[in-house]
């Protein structure tokens, strides 16, 4: 961490009710489908830049995670009928809880109303985000029963054959989930649905029944379905299963490699039970009426395809383990179940999908006789796994921009399944076989590189172009990995600098699992993943200048996240603007006031922040502007790298590890974190440290133009948490640095007295 302590222009020092973190870039161009202005009630408790899809909190607030949609039902816009539940808790590597909540509108749930509590590890309440659907006013009494509304639905399939009438895959069904209990036969659920793809206005909303209908029909694919629960009309559907385009071409196997099997009646089997979750691969014999495992008889196998499939699916499982410390497509060791050689529903021979027959992942045998014709490459079995991934972690409806983002999920994910397994990353999907999709270069494949630009898809065909979309966060993850430069569809310059697929697969992950919803869309994953490199690299890192950099070039917001540009118009009401480098305030026709009596009005910057002519701090206004050191994050402890395989370590194209700040390693040395409560404080405050060796301390306290105040040394700080007490009851009201210096690594906190 730098030790810079931060240099301040203050036209009138003052206090504002409370001090804000330090959000990840961006939000101050942000503009979302379906978002809203923030409710007054929530302005004072969030930064500026926040809006009702994405809140950041600021710093010294007190928010409940458990507790936050009752103590703030008005902030959210909620009523009275709607209720808030926590649907699950997740815990990460880093030490944040995520509490993803349900929306309920009496009593019922309400789809696409998620939204997820992001408490750092210090217990602070660090931001929120999602979509609420505000303003129902429906009742919750269906004219048509369940079973009326499931023939409705099943009228509106119109397949010849549905999977709970297939003897075996009920069977099949009973044991994966441990459950004789367990079928196909669709399950009502009364629930408020939109009548469109992406809507987020209670006018589109209708109290429906919904169905998951699996079919065994070639020619339907398995889909959601939501029927009216008063007329009986389907409104809305969505496709479960999640499938690639087909294509044709020369492929190339992996060698010989090991696989893991199952001896079982003097011979082995394709079922790889060697970890908690089973990986049981299924010959379904060019989709006839049987599915069996493949068997040899000495363990030295020749069938390829089968090699294959086994393989491709035990290296899926390997990644996310090693990786990102995720069990399974579940993340609970669910079984990873694999039909090869098939003829599935919808699907036909040239293909593979996610989800066509409940939550495995089926393989077509190709055109051709040849094993070396099968989709199932180590790209495209990663790619299908991942559905299931993003199916259990953010949801991503299978339609739209929500739809291309989980199909650019899982191209990312089984390039760097590829890249684990095989030590090639070619940034093409399903390369081996026959590539279909180029990160590098979309427009080859007639998919976009860049958002709403040539190529990008805007019918309904194809879930609304979900396998086309796709190519624009694909183009962005390859910008990130690798860097580039040049200009967009519409002519804007771009240079992004790559920080290694290594990095860029944390973030991305990260992003996915825990910051994205259901019906998410393009600006929403640009939030998710500053926000995930934010948490990981530092709010100033080069690691989130190069995610809002590549989002830059590609379309995603035109504020690249290095600079905002300018801080033009009228604040008047506490506003907190930031820019990472520079924050520019009148010149070039932009006129800034500042008239702001009650509430400070902050700009601040890393490097400058510039006060043009044009700028004007009305009399009595209370603003202050200041440079804010480089800090980097406090969660990210040890290697800031994902772990690599042997392959990934040895070969000659692997992107050269860049390393974080060194900052970052140097402030991780010794302590996991560092918080200071409470902020603001009046009369004491308590600086906590959680430290992973015994060292002495020395904390300087600065005022805000940088004059040192206070001071002590010697202070011992034992291996794990510390609490040291500070008075600070002489001094005065205004904003303060705190500097935590431990064997040459030091912090700098901000705080302030009331």
């Amino acid at each position: 961490m730098k030790s810079k302590i931060k240099q301040l222009v203050s036209f009138a020092i003052c206090i504002p009710a409370i001090m804000l973190l330090i959000a990840y870039p961006g939000t101050e161009a942000m503009a979302q489908k379906g978002d809203r202005p923030l409710n007054p009630k929530l302005q004072g408790l969030a930064t500026g830049g926040s809006t009702a899809n994405w809140v950041n909190f600021r710093e010294g607030s007190t928010i409940n995670p458990t507790t936050i949609f009752t103590d703030l039902k008005e902030g959210f816009d909620l009523s009275k009928n709607d209720q808030m539940k926590v649907a699950k808790t997740v815990k990460d590597e880093i030490g944040f809880n995520h509490y993803k909540y349900q929306q309920y509108y009496k009593n019922l749930k309400v789809v696409f109303g998620e939204y997820i509590v992001h408490q750092n590890a210090t217990g602070f309440v660090q931001s929120a985000n999602g979509r609420l659907i505000n303003g129902l006013q429906l009742g919750n009494i269906p004219s048509l029963s369940e079973k009326q509304a499931l023939e409705s639905a099943l009228g509106f399939m119109n397949a010849k054959k549905y999977l709970w009438q297939n003897a075996e895959m009920e069977k099949e069904l009973k044991r994966s989930e441990k459950n004789e209990n367990a079928t196909y036969y669709p399950k009502g659920e009364l629930v408020y649905a939109p009548v469109k793809s992406e809507a987020c206005a209670a006018s589109d909303y209708r109290l429906a029944w919904h169905f998951k209908v699996y079919t065994d029909d070639h020619s339907v694919m398995a889909k959601s379905v939501y029927v009216d629960a008063l007329t009986g009309k389907v409104i809305n559907h969505a496709d479960i299963a999640m499938s690639c385009s087909g294509g044709s071409g020369a492929s190339a196997f992996n060698g010989n490699v090991s696989v893991s099997t199952q001896l079982s009646g003097g011979s082995y089997r394709s079922l790889n039970d060697c970890q908690a979750t089973q990986i049981r691969v299924y010959n379904c014999n060019g989709g006839g009426a049987s599915n069996t495992y493949y068997t040899d008889a000495d363990n030295a196998w020749t069938n390829a395809s089968a090699v294959q499939a086994q393989w491709g699916a035990a290296q899926t499982y390997s990644y996310y383990n090693l990786t990102h410390s995720r069990q399974s497509w579940d993340g609970a060791n669910g079984d990873m179940i694999a039909y090869n050689n098939s003829n599935a529903p919808g699907l036909g021979v040239n293909n593979a999908c996610w989800g066509c027959t409940g939550n495995n992942t089926i393989y077509g045998a190709g055109s051709t006789a040849a094993a070396t014709d099968d989709w199932n490459t180590n790209d495209i079995m990663g790619h299908e796994f991942t559905h299931g991934v993003t199916q259990a972690a953010a949801g991503l409806v299978y339609s739209y921009e929500s739809g291309a983002l989980n199909e650019s999920f899982s191209d990312i994910f089984g390039e760097m399944i590829e890249s684990r397994s095989e030590g090639n990353c070619d940034y093409l999907v399903g390369a081996d076989r026959g590539a279909i999709r180029s990160f590098i270069s979309p427009n080859t494949y007639n998919d976009p590189d860049t958002y709403l630009g040539t190529n990008w898809y805007t019918g309904s065909a194809d879930n609304g172009g979900v396998h086309t979309n796709s190519g624009v966060q694909n183009h962005w993850f390859y910008l990130l990995s690798e860097g580039g430069s040049g200009t967009t569809d519409f002519g804007v310059p771009y240079n992004v600098t790559g920080i290694s697929r290594f990095k860029a697969r944390l973030i991305a992950y990260r992003g996915l699992d825990l910051y994205l919803t259901s019906s998410s869309t393009y600006i929403d994953a640009r939030a998710a993943s500053l926000q995930a490199a934010f948490d990981l690299y530092g709010q100033c890192s080069d690691e989130i200048i190069s995610v809002g950099d590549a989002w830059h070039a590609v379309g995603v917001e035109s504020q690249s996240a290095q600079f905002v540009n300018s801080a033009c118009g009228t604040f008047s009401n506490g506003e907190f603007i930031q820019a990472i480098s520079q924050l520019n305030s009148g010149g070039s026709g932009c006129t800034t006031t500042v008239n702001s009596a009650v509430s400070t009005v902050f700009f601040t910057a890393r490097d400058r922040v510039v006060l043009s002519p044009g700028f004007r701090a009305i009399a009595g206004s209370k603003f202050i502007a200041y440079l804010e050191p480089c800090s980097s994050t406090m969660w990210k402890a040890g290697n800031d790298e994902a772990p690599m395989s042997d392959i990934e370590k040895g070969i000659k194209n692997v992107v050269p590890i860049v390393s974080a700040k060194e900052a970052v390693k140097t402030s991780s040395a010794t302590t996991e974190s560092i918080a200071i409560n409470p902020n603001p404080f009046t009369t004491s405050f308590e600086l906590s440290i959680n430290a992973k060796q015994d060292v002495k301390a020395q904390v300087t306290i600065f005022n805000s133009l940088g004059s040192k105040i206070n001071e002590k040394t010697g202070i011992k700080v034992s291996k794990g948490f510390n609490k040291i007490s500070f008075d600070g009851s002489t001094m005065s009201k205004g904003v303060y640095m705190v500097e935590i210096n431990m064997n040459g690594e030091k912090t700098v906190k901000k705080i302030m007295k009331m």
